[in-house]
């Protein structure tokens, strides 16, 4: 029985490793049936059509290549590769499809440039939404949803409260909406951010701005970018470090964007994934065969966009100057962004090329420059007296500075016109420069003058006076109305330009900044005294039969009191008309007399103990708001003025003393937002319980400082504390160190008095 069961375990394992190893290997993969390209305004999609939505997808940019962006789609069977809409897409160059030996399939994307990205299922389909970044000109709303707003009876969203939480490995943006708000989505460079906007959504408080510093996250802010009328619109800004993955969760109660920690999720494609040939170029009639270029460029570390020529301008090329964005496209103030660095001149040549690897042996310089022409896109020329050959080896380097190199190699310059690029010898282009620079002098020496006057609304002419006469040509002329603020020039027509360019940069409003002042001065005050009086009157007499039994002294008085009645000066009087300890309180409210004396009034003793304590409390508070330009002085005076009558050579003069709360504040506005405020405070008060001569002493408080405040910001720039504590005892000598018995002997006083003066700056910018 043992023998058979061991004969029919053999072959049930082995069934059981088939079965195992089936279900592993040959179960039915995941189908992609389609991959399209969904060009729009503001984002492009890349749709994957398959029975279900794929699971955990991951993406991340290629740290080799930083425009490949690596999708990894799991184990599924390979799609086919999708084509490019017919009229382009905007934003991807080129997409390929690779499938690795444990069956998983990867996406790669390359783009025009990096941008953010996310990845969401619709229905039975995975959408990759890459998000393009809008420039001058282009259009902030989508048509489509410029359709969606036009819909009548549109709810407002009211934003009351929106957290910002750190979960450890994802930062996420919570906002309570209560419906499903209109959202859209769009990136901006510069620096790059992403910006969401809410439709119809009213955020009830200031911007709100939270530093993060970690994720690829510089900062998020939230606040209102349009208030109603015609629409109100709440904006979201997360200013990026670099391109990277997002997720946006908009449900009927709450909105949710999510920005993962690690942007590296995947690693780089591999070589095969990326690797391309250069197609080498057609030969150019006209040189000899013997001197035509041997083109072998190297497929090694080519990006996959290198089959895909690069429309690139020449380094040399200026890039467009950024055009100020429109009304539309303004978002939060950036309150507490760090101001950029600023370059305003370099030397080094800057090189924005596509990379190449070429390798040319004898090659004829014409022949060189009209290859990259034709993958630059470009036309080109050439001077007669153009001569040269190319050899050399070259690795990844941008195809401008490979050809500045070779044409510095031969005594050869470049000139770039629009997109002519233009060769010829380095002495033909500087005589033709000197000879353009003659041209221009002589048209300034000789051209006609042209008179124009401009009205200005926000500088005063005279101020920008000096900036514009080191501008104007020799012969030119610049003269102001102060009356009516106008700058009348006379010069060529090419100087007249610039001028009333530079008039127009420097003829804007100056913001204003509102600066609220408030100082608050404590006073607490604690007054305890305590004092005694006492005194005693003893008689031994015949006449009241208490005399003494000896001869000398048969009678004896002692009297206590000496100070007669009426005389007292101090204290309480007492029966006796006076005490002989004679200490009471400095202030008293309250008094207790007792006196103690015999049938025959022979022994009398009088006490009277007298108390005081006082406590207070008192808060003066001084408020002045005043508005000003940037980088001009506001001055603000509030209180009254002090007569002071002097008297010299029998003149009298009688001169006003400010006594009362004076401010002079000087606002300078800064590029990230921040204000900085030169400010000079005086808060003086008359003193009517120590007069001089009848004119009260001024009590003077002041700062002077310069100080730093962010936007609303409110900063404390002075703080006066003052304590005072005294106490006071008045004592018998000697007697007042008896044990218990030296309190009949002295008195006690303690005063505690605190001051504290405090300063407020809140400065504000004026919308």
């Amino acid at each position: 029985m043992k023998r058979y069961l061991t004969r029919l375990a053999l072959p049930v394992a082995g069934l059981l490793l088939v079965l195992a190893g089936w279900s592993r290997q040959g179960r039915p993969l995941a189908t992609i049936d389609k991959i399209s390209v969904l060009p729009a305004s503001s984002c492009t999609r890349i749709v994957l059509e398959s029975g279900a939505p794929l699971q955990n997808i991951q993406a991340a940019y290629a740290k080799e290549f930083p425009s490949v962006l690596v999708v990894d789609l799991g184990v599924v069977q390979a799609p086919p590769v999708p084509t490019l809409p017919g009229d382009g897409a905007p934003l991807v160059k080129d997409i390929k499809i690779q499938a690795a030996a444990d069956l998983r399939v990867s996406l790669f994307l390359t783009l025009r440039e990096p941008v953010p990205f996310r990845i969401f299922a619709e229905a039975r389909r995975t959408v990759i939404e890459l998000t393009s970044i809008l420039r001058s000109g282009d259009s902030l709303v989508p048509p489509e949803l410029q359709e969606e707003l036009k819909q009548p009876s549109r709810k407002a969203v009211v934003l009351n409260e929106v957290e910002v939480v750190d979960k450890g490995d994802r930062m996420e943006v919570v906002a309570r909406t209560g419906q499903k708000p209109i959202i859209h989505l769009f990136a901006l460079d510069n620096p790059l951010r992403l910006v969401l906007d809410l439709y119809d959504a009213v955020f009830n408080q200031p911007t709100k701005t939270v530093p993060v510093g970690k994720y690829g996250l510089d900062k998020i802010r939230v606040g209102q970018y349009l208030t109603p009328p015609p629409e109100a619109v709440t904006r979201f800004v997360f200013d990026l470090n670099e391109p990277r993955r997002y997720t946006v969760a908009s449900g009927p109660k709450e909105l949710r964007i999510t920005l993962p920690g690690d942007s590296s999720l995947l690693p780089g494609p591999s070589a095969s994934a990326v690797k391309t040939e250069t197609e080498i170029p057609a030969p150019v009639p006209g040189p000899p065969a013997s001197q035509k270029a041997e083109v072998k460029p190297a497929a090694k570390n080519v990006p996959p966009s290198a089959a895909a020529a690069v429309k690139a301008p020449p380094a040399e090329s200026p890039p467009p100057a950024e055009a100020q964005k429109k009304e539309a496209e303004k978002e939060p103030p950036a309150k507490d962004e760090k101001q950029k660095t600023l370059t305003i001149h370099d030397t080094e040549q800057k090189y924005a090329g596509e990379l190449i690897s070429p390798r040319f042996k004898d090659a004829d310089l014409r022949d060189v420059v009209l290859w990259l022409g034709e993958r630059a896109g470009l036309n080109v020329t050439f001077d007669p007296g153009v001569r040269g050959t190319v050899t050399g080896s070259f690795m990844d380097i941008p195809w401008d500075q490979f050809l500045d190199i070779i044409l510095r190699d031969n005594k050869q310059g470049r000139s770039l016109e629009g997109n002519v690029l233009r060769i010829a010898p380095m002495g033909i282009l500087a005589e033709e420069e000197k000879a353009q620079q003659g041209l221009r002098d002589a048209k300034e020496q000789s051209g006609p003058l042209v008179t124009k006057s401009f009205t200005l609304s926000y500088a005063k002419a005279k101020d920008i006076l000096e900036v514009m006469k080191n501008k104007k040509s020799a012969r030119g002329e610049i003269v102001t109305d102060e009356r009516t603020n106008m700058i009348i020039i006379t010069d060529v027509k090419e100087k007249i330009d610039l001028l009333e360019n530079l008039i127009t940069a420097l003829d804007t409003p100056t913001q204003q900044v509102q600066i609220e002042v408030r100082i608050v001065e404590a006073t607490s005050t604690f007054v305890r005294n305590l004092g005694i009086q006492w005194g005693a009157k003893g008689i031994a007499d015949p006449f009241y039969g208490n005399q003494t039994s000896l001869q000398f002294p048969n009678k004896i008085l002692v009297d206590g009191a000496m100070i007669p009645q009426g005389i007292v000066t101090k204290g309480i009087g007492g029966p006796l008309g006076g005490y002989a300890v004679n200490l009471p309180a400095p202030a008293f409210n309250s008094a207790v007399g007792v006196s103690f004396a015999n049938v025959l009034d022979t022994f009398r003793l009088d006490i009277a103990l007298s108390a005081l304590e006082t406590s207070g409390n008192g808060r003066i508070v001084s408020t002045e708001r005043v508005a000003a330009y940037n980088n001009k002085e506001a001055y603000i005076n509030q209180g009254r003025q002090i007569p002071v009558q002097t008297q010299a050579n029998f003149t009298v003069t009688t001169q006003y003393v400010n006594a009362g709360l004076e401010l002079r504040a000087t606002p300078q506005i800064t590029a990230d937002g921040t204000i900085i405020l030169t400010i000079d405070i005086q808060n003086n008060a008359a003193d009517f319980s120590n007069l001089v001569n009848g004119i009260p002493p001024i009590t003077t408080q002041s700062a002077k400082t310069t100080v730093g405040v962010s936007d609303g910001g409110t900063t404390v720039i002075g703080g006066i504390y003052r304590q005072e504590d005294a106490i006071t005892r008045e004592r018998v000598p000697f007697l007042h160190q008896i044990p218990i018995l030296g309190n009949l002997f002295k008195s006690f006083s303690k005063t505690v008095q605190n001051r504290e003066l405090l300063i407020f700056i809140t400065p504000r910018i004026l919308k």
